[in-house]
C-alpha cells in the first residue's frame, strides 16, 4: 500500500511540475511577444508606401534643407514620369519560440497581401497616360530571427525579465528573379577644386554584409548601426537579376534599387539608388546600385531614435507589367540617427 502511495504522490508532483513548466512557458512567450510588439528595431512600420507616391519622396521626418543631393531621372522609358507604390491589405504574423533556460529564440514570419499601383504620366504634358497605368495584386513572406537573454530582477515578481539582445535582417521575398548580394554603406570624404567643383568618394566602411550571412547575421540591439543626424553616407548594393532583364531607358538596367527608411506611415520615406554609372555609382550596369544619402535627423526634441531601412530591389521586366508577376527582394536593417552635440 505504501508502494502505491508513493507512485501516486510521484505521478501528482511529476504532473504539477509539468504544468508549472508549461505554464511558465505561456508566460514567457506572452512577455517575449510583447517585447516584440514594442521594440521600435523589429517591426515593419514605414514599410507601407500606403498607394502611390513620388519615386522619391519623404513625409514627416526632420530633414536638414535640400536632403536630396543625389538626383536620378524620374523617366519610364525616354518619356514617361512614374509613380508607384505598395497597399499592404493584409499583415499576418506567426511567431514560433524556442526557450531553454536563460535563452530564447524567436522566428519571426510575416505574410503579405496588398495591392502594387503604377501610375505613368507624359512628362512633356504631365497627363496621366491610362493605359499605362494599373495595379494589381502581391504578396511577400518576410521573415528574422530575435534573440532573447533572461536576467535576474528581485524587484520583478517572477524574479527575473526578459529583453531582446539581437536580430537578423529582416528579409523579404516575392518570386525568384531578384537578389541582394552585398550591402555596403560608407562614409562621405568630399572635396572641392577650382575646375571639377564639389567632389565626393567613399571613405570609411560603416556597415557591411554579404547574402551568405544574412540569416544568421544578428545584430547587437545595444549597438545597431549608428549615423548622425544629417550625416551623408554612401549606399552599395550589389544584385542579382536571373533574367530574362528588361530596362525602362537606353541604359539597359533591368531592375531598380530603392531605399526606404522610417518608423511609420506618418514618418517615412523612399531613395533611388543607380547603375547608370552617374553620381557616385561607377561602372554603368555592373549591377552594383550606389547612391548618396543624407540622413534625417531623430525628429524635433529628440536627441535619438531607432528608425528600419527597407532596401528593396525591383525586376523590372516583371513588375511594371500589369500580367508579368511581382519579383522583388527586400532587406529591412534598424539603425539609430542621433543629434551630434
Amino acid at each position: 500500500m505504501n508502494f502505491i502511495i508513493k507512485g501516486l504522490s510521484f505521478c501528482i508532483i511529476f504532473f504539477i511540475g509539468c504544468s508549472d513548466i508549461k505554464n511558465n512557458n505561456e508566460n514567457d512567450e506572452i512577455e517575449l511577444l510583447r517585447l516584440l510588439d514594442e521594440d521600435s528595431a523589429t517591426g515593419l512600420d514605414g514599410f507601407d508606401d500606403g498607394g502611390l507616391v513620388d519615386l522619391e519622396y519623404d513625409t514627416g521626418l526632420e530633414l536638414f534643407g535640400l536632403s536630396r543631393i543625389l538626383s536620378d531621372t524620374l523617366n519610364y522609358g525616354e518619356g514617361y514620369r512614374v509613380r508607384y507604390g505598395r497597399r499592404i491589405l493584409n499583415r499576418d504574423r506567426t511567431v514560433d519560440f524556442s526557450i531553454e533556460g536563460d535563452t530564447a529564440l524567436g522566428i519571426i514570419n510575416y505574410n503579405l497581401n496588398g495591392t502594387f499601383v503604377v501610375q505613368v504620366r507624359d512628362t512633356s504634358t504631365m497627363d496621366v497616360i491610362d493605359s499605362m497605368g494599373f495595379s494589381k495584386d502581391f504578396s511577400s513572406l518576410m521573415t528574422r530571427k530575435v534573440k532573447f537573454v533572461r536576467t535576474v530582477n528581485q524587484n520583478n515578481p517572477d524574479g527575473y525579465f526578459w529583453r531582446i539582445s539581437a536580430m537578423t535582417p529582416l528579409v523579404g521575398v516575392s518570386g525568384d528573379k531578384v537578389s541582394l548580394s552585398s550591402l555596403n554603406i560608407f562614409s562621405v570624404n568630399a572635396s572641392t577644386d577650382s575646375i571639377n567643383g564639389i567632389s565626393v568618394e567613399e571613405g570609411d566602411l560603416l556597415f557591411a554584409l554579404n547574402s551568405s550571412e544574412i540569416g544568421d547575421l544578428f545584430l547587437d540591439r545595444d549597438n545597431l548601426p549608428t549615423f548622425d543626424a544629417f550625416q551623408h553616407i554612401m549606399l552599395k548594393i550589389a544584385v542579382e537579376n536571373n533574367g530574362p532583364e528588361y530596362a525602362l531607358d537606353s541604359v539597359g538596367v533591368g531592375e531598380w534599387v530603392m531605399n526606404r527608411y522610417g518608423r511609420s506611415q506618418y514618418q517615412r520615406g523612399r531613395r533611388k539608388l543607380n547603375d547608370k554609372g552617374i553620381g557616385v555609382d561607377e561602372i554603368v550596369n555592373d549591377n552594383i546600385h550606389a547612391g548618396l544619402w543624407r540622413v534625417h535627423g531623430p525628429g524635433l526634441g529628440q536627441e535619438s531614435r531607432i528608425f528600419r531601412s527597407f532596401f528593396s530591389i525591383i525586376d523590372l521586366a516583371t513588375i511594371f507589367t500589369e500580367d508579368g508577376g511581382y519579383n522583388c527582394y527586400t532587406l529591412s536593417i534598424p539603425y539609430k540617427v542621433t543629434r551630434p552635440n
